[in-house]
């Protein structure tokens, strides 16, 4: 938290570059973990996202909502709220499908006292969580990683895998070739490894031991029969662009959180933002659940596992709260007052 108290009405502005600029997705695992194993001990109060619906996944652009993300992260002292836009084909549009704004508060005080740009602290935190996940649930001696879906969560994804693991293939797919191909020389010079591209799914995933699938498709792209023995997903977007059939052939799914995950297995939001089918007797546990003993991660080679996460509002606020940190260290950033 800040050393001494905000000045009301003051506060820091850090903007994508400034981000950029100070943190990147490794830097996040650790915070993330963090914040999964507060929340499985009791240190943080959150809510499941309050969402307001503009649009339906049959209208011309797919699904939108704009949604608040509050919590209360006690270990750091510090609230926050993302306030989140999404609409499922904005890329149609030539807009991002995700935009946000992220707000820190001193919760000892309640002053507000940092603005950031939410939508590449979303992109980092996402990719902190799959981390997390395969820290876990990946074997220890993976080397080739796929991704499908060439954005900038294709890019946060590597880059944590490759911190994680010693990895030596990457393949890169993506049917929008400018994406794809962009994806391969940004990568390149950050990962020492060998970069192959993919148009097709079923080739890319082949011989694959970490598969990350982050694309904005509503429909299968992974099927489960091409998921080979020893692999682990990534299921960032859930059940849409994966086979929905692999949850139940799996030998481990692992949610994030069920009390958020859940919503889209057997609560309000199936058939919006995850497929109909999915039960949740499949499930093997959460991450909480995970990090404190009470369930088990791999526990052979040859298993295949997934885990699948909505995210949550303590990972948006716990790692702003990083980003925050670090730009302080820096000193940089925009300060701004919202009252004279």
């Amino acid at each position: 938290m800040p050393e001494d108290y905000p000045t009301p009405g003051e506060m820091l502005f850090l903007s994508r570059g400034d981000i950029d600029s100070v943190i990147n997705a490794e830097d996040c695992i650790d915070r993330v973990e963090d914040t999964f194993r507060w929340v499985g001990e009791g240190k943080v109060e959150q809510v499941n996202p309050v969402e307001l619906w503009l649009s339906r996944p049959e209208d011309e652009y797919g699904y939108g909502n704009v949604s608040s993300y509050p919590a209360h992260i006690k270990p750091l002292e510090v609230a926050g709220n993302k306030w989140l836009g999404v609409f499922h084909r904005n890329a149609q549009r030539n807009l991002p499908t995700l935009s946000a704004v992220n707000i820190l508060n001193d919760a000892n005080t309640a002053m507000p006292f940092a603005m950031l740009d939410g939508q590449i602290v979303t992109a980092l935190r996402t990719a902190g969580h799959a981390a997390v996940g395969a820290r876990y649930l990946a074997r220890e001696d993976s080397s080739v990683v796929t991704i499908v879906g060439c954005g900038d969560e294709g890019r946060t994804h590597l880059r944590v895998m490759d911190a994680l693991f010693d990895i030596e293939a990457v393949n890169a797919c993506d049917i929008d070739d400018t994406a794809r191909e962009s994806f391969i020389a940004d990568m390149e010079s950050q990962v020492d490894a060998e970069l192959t591209g993919y148009t097709d799914a079923r080739e890319a995933v082949k011989g694959a031991d970490i598969i990350c699938t982050v694309t904005t498709a509503d429909s299968p792209i992974v099927m489960e029969e091409w998921i080979e023995p020893g692999t682990h997903v990534a299921a960032t977007n859930g059940f849409l662009d994966l086979d929905p059939n692999f949850t139940r052939t799996a030998d481990k799914w692992v949610l994030g959180l069920k009390k958020r995950d859940l919503l889209w297995i057997d609560g309000d939001q199936v058939g919006i933002t995850g497929p109909e089918g999915l039960s949740r007797d499949n499930v093997h546990g959460d991450l909480t659940e995970l990090l404190s003993g009470d369930c088990t991660g791999r526990e052979s080679a040859d298993e295949r596992t997934v885990m699948s996460h909505m995210g949550m509002p303590a990972l948006d606020v716990a790692t702003s709260h990083l980003v925050y940190e670090k730009a302080q260290e820096a000193g940089i950033g925009s300060t701004f007052r919202l009252h004279e």
